[in-house]
């Protein structure tokens, strides 16, 4: 299944596999340092009510989880079930978590229901932004706060001795979503779906050597299972492409990835 601008749909994309493939990076230190920026910039308060919005593996939503405490509540949502069986395990200790499998653009959820509401890596998987944000601004309350975080793939840096094939990578991952550049116009869009006071930042992820236990590596597997068969790129290109950094490092100590994070802080 696409979607109409022919993107796979997230259904297609979060299958347990690559699940599993993208809890490993959200665990390495780059995205959990990420993670601590954003929540420390949230910062959700005991007895909130808030929800994660595209919660993925429950990391994010066990951080609410504890901040709210056992006066609060936290609702994720996601589309993927295969997501939701990790995160469910995930904060199972935490009675004031629950799950549902639920689409951005119609959450079921009544108006004015949430203090808070966080979305990591969300919105650039949807086709209808608009009508995304618009039921966003429904669900938080007068006064709430929301908390977006999305990239813009164009910022990606990726050192390579192949620089025509590290290209045709990159741009065939593009491809992944219906927005790829979506902070370029995301803070007009939620300004005109009710929200004010919209404040942008960036939080960016720089790898300087080749370690597993970075995000860039870590995202090798998730994009090259993408790209392999698309745009001409084979199976073998893109394990090619995977060894070509690591000889790259090796031979010239000169690996070098960058990737800019936009933070989207409003108020209802």
């Amino acid at each position: 299944m696409t979607t109409p601008s022919g993107a796979p749909t997230a259904q297609d994309q979060f299958d347990e596999q690559t699940s599993r493939r993208i809890e490993a990076v959200y665990l390495t230190p780059d995205v959990a340092a990420q993670r601590d920026k954003v929540m420390a910039r949230l910062a959700p308060r005991e007895g909130e009510i808030a929800l994660d919005i595209g919660c993925g593996p429950g990391l994010t939503t066990l951080g609410l989880g504890q901040a709210v405490g056992a006066a609060g509540n936290v609702i994720g949502v996601d589309i993927a079930e295969p997501m939701l069986a990790i995160a469910r395990q995930r904060c199972a200790a935490l009675p004031q978590v629950s799950f549902s499998l639920a689409d951005v653009t119609a959450l079921p959820y009544e108006d004015a229901h949430f203090d808070v509401a966080l979305a990591t890596q969300v919105y650039e998987y949807v086709e209808d932004i608009d009508l995304a944000l618009r039921e966003l601004a429904r669900v938080i309350r007068p006064g709430g706060r929301a908390l977006l975080v999305d990239t813009d793939w164009e910022s990606a840096v990726w050192a390579s001795s192949d620089d025509v094939r590290m290209r045709r990578v990159l741009e065939t991952w593009n491809e992944h979503i219906p927005h790829p550049q979506l902070p370029r116009i995301l803070k007009q869009k939620m300004e005109r779906a009710g929200f004010h006071d919209v404040q942008v930042e960036i939080v960016p992820i720089l790898n300087v050597q080749y370690d597993p236990q970075t995000y860039s590596i870590g995202m090798m597997d998730v994009i090259g299972g993408f790209a392999a068969g698309r745009n001409g790129l084979s199976a073998q290109d893109i394990l090619d492409w995977k060894a070509d950094a690591r000889l790259f490092s090796e031979q010239t100590g000169a690996y070098f990835f960058s990737l800019n994070r936009y933070v989207f802080t409003a108020s209802r």
